[in-house]
């Protein structure tokens, strides 16, 4: 962002973001509330399915964030998931900056604060 773009938007009230880019990357949240993502290359996986499900069962509490972007069509088996074990969840449209990312997150866990979980991605 340019200095002229941020006077801008720091004049309408608008805040900058800390750490934008891992924020882009983690579907608007921060790595260390990330308890299970899902790669692009994973969504179709029954057993990733499976093995998310299990993982939401045993979180109850934070938010399913899916990216429409990346998802496509096959975001309706978490949105069940999400439904089945009581997480609220988030569809998001508007994350144009991870469709150029390598297989990037499709869906994640997000806890409301820092979970510092090692290994957030399942096999």
């Amino acid at each position: 962002m340019d200095i002229n773009e941020r006077l801008q938007k720091e004049q309408l009230g608008g805040q900058s973001q800390i750490n934008p880019d891992e924020q882009k990357h983690y579907l608007g949240t921060f790595r260390e509330r990330v308890v299970v993502a899902v790669k692009y290359s994973q969504l179709r996986s029954l057993d990733v399915q499976s093995q998310f499900e299990t993982t939401l069962k045993s979180h109850s509490m934070g938010k399913v964030l899916i990216d429409q972007n990346i998802a496509g069509d096959n975001f309706a088996p978490y949105v069940a998931i999400a439904t089945r074990t009581k997480h609220p969840f988030t569809l998001l449209s508007h994350t144009t900056e991870s469709i150029h990312q390598n297989d990037p997150i499709a869906v994640l866990l997000a806890a409301d604060t820092a979970v510092n979980i090692d290994n957030i991605y399942l096999n």
